[in-house]
């Protein structure tokens, strides 16, 4: 009786523990401020520049985030760095051919200023390259 009851336990608190192994291998969560590598070679034969990846699987990062201040109707746009270096207006990610991309990621316009300085109001998309 002792070993049924023993076997009965165990069958409890082991099954539940296997099923949820099972389940945790389900594909990694999507970083919203974050294009990364699989998802770029997802759709690189669909595309043929970085703008073009950034408007199809984040176009918020396009977007402006508002004017800087009350007075002002101004819409500030993010600004372009490729592999850590500041390059300029969303304009350049046109010029940027889509088999070279490894990562893009977007920067907050907080944290863009500290990392790189005035002029980053509309925030920073970085540009990672596979030749660096």
């Amino acid at each position: 009786m002792k070993t049924l009851v023993t076997l009965a336990l165990l069958l409890a608190f082991a099954l539940p523990a296997v099923a949820q192994d099972s389940t945790s291998k389900s594909k990694p969560k999507r970083r919203p401020d974050v294009i990364s590598i699989e998802e770029i070679d997802a759709i690189r034969t669909e595309v043929a520049t970085a703008h073009d990846i950034v408007q199809r699987l984040r176009p918020n990062f396009l977007r402006g985030r508002g004017p800087t201040s009350t007075g002002s109707r101004a819409v500030p746009l993010a600004r372009v760095v490729v592999d850590g270096t500041p390059r300029g207006e969303v304009d350049l990610l046109k010029q940027i051919p889509a088999m070279t991309i490894r990562e893009v990621r977007y920067l907050k316009a907080t944290d863009a200023s500290v990392q790189f300085g005035t002029g980053y109001d509309g925030g920073a998309i970085l540009v990672f390259t596979r030749i660096q």
